[in-house]
């Protein structure tokens, strides 16, 4: 089955070699708010055939070998690797990740207590009941057919085309925003302006994705080229057990502190002095 595909207009400035901005229906917008919703973990595991730039795919990996002894017993690894999104919306035309949410599954106690697992063979939330929570709920994801009301799907309405720049900043069409747009990038010669028209498809969105991550000129360097990047990457923990300290590479890699670690480390960072290491402690 052919991936789904969807029509965008770039307007360039040939002579500066920009994408000044892209301009399409509700549905490429749909895509980029659906990007929003991605929780980083999926980000990353959807990135991670595309060699994801930074050092979030090693944490990634780190965790994926991570034994589960190690895990809190109210962590399951599979749902910090695999995290069900927030937010559900029907009907975008693009999706990157396999989210089948009509088998997400919930779990209560078989004596109707209002208290709802994400996993299954938990006590019930309820003190005077403590029975496991094995009863097995269907979530039932929102859509037009079950609200009675009529919506188009995806996020936005379709009431108008929107403007996409080149750091992905929506607006609302309309030939105010344009001529604004035009006189902000300093156009002087309006022939230098070529208008295209590009397929976009969930093999592209995956690129986008990467680039939307690197820098601030996404469809530029998507479609005319890299003109340099600009990562940061910012992120934290909370989930394994404080048994034993870990090591945290450079590149954010980890794994539990033990002196085969330590010496292997030494090694493979070709230390030859010991006496050049310094130990500080920062908060």
């Amino acid at each position: 089955m052919a991936s789904p595909k969807i029509k965008l207009k770039l307007l360039i400035d040939t002579k500066a070699k920009k994408v000044l901005y892209a301009e399409s229906g509700k549905d490429f917008v749909d895509f980029l708010i659906y990007i929003l919703t991605l929780p980083v973990a999926t980000v990353v595991k959807v990135l991670k055939e595309k060699s994801l730039v930074g050092s979030l795919g090693h944490l990634y990996e780190s965790l994926e070998n991570l034994p589960e002894s190690y895990l809190q017993p109210n962590q399951n690894k599979k749902s910090l690797l695999s995290p069900r999104p927030p937010i559900y919306a029907t009907e975008i035309p693009l999706v990157l990740a396999d989210y089948d949410l009509t088998n997400r599954k919930s779990y209560m106690c078989y004596s109707g207590h209002n208290s709802v697992a994400d996993v299954p063979d938990l006590k019930c939330g309820v003190l005077q009941c403590g029975c496991r929570m094995t009863r097995e709920l269907t979530y039932v994801p929102p859509s037009p057919a079950n609200t009675g009301v009529p919506v188009e799907g995806g996020f936005l309405k379709g009431l108008v085309n929107y403007i996409v720049m080149d750091n992905l900043e929506v607006i609302p069409m309309s030939s105010k925003h344009v001529v604004t747009l035009l006189n902000k990038f300093n156009v002087k010669d309006v022939g230098a302006i070529e208008e295209i028209v590009v397929d976009f498809s969930v093999e592209e969105g995956l690129k986008l994705l990467k680039l939307s991550l690197e820098c601030k000129t996404v469809l530029t360097n998507f479609y005319l080229g890299s003109v340099g990047t600009n990562t940061a990457v910012d992120v934290g923990g909370g989930f394994v057990k404080g048994l034993l300290t870990y090591i945290v590479m450079d590149n954010l890699e980890f794994m539990p502190v033990s002196a085969n670690n330590f010496v292997t480390l030494l090694n493979k960072l070709n230390v030859k002095d010991l006496s050049t290491l310094e130990e500080i402690v920062v908060d």
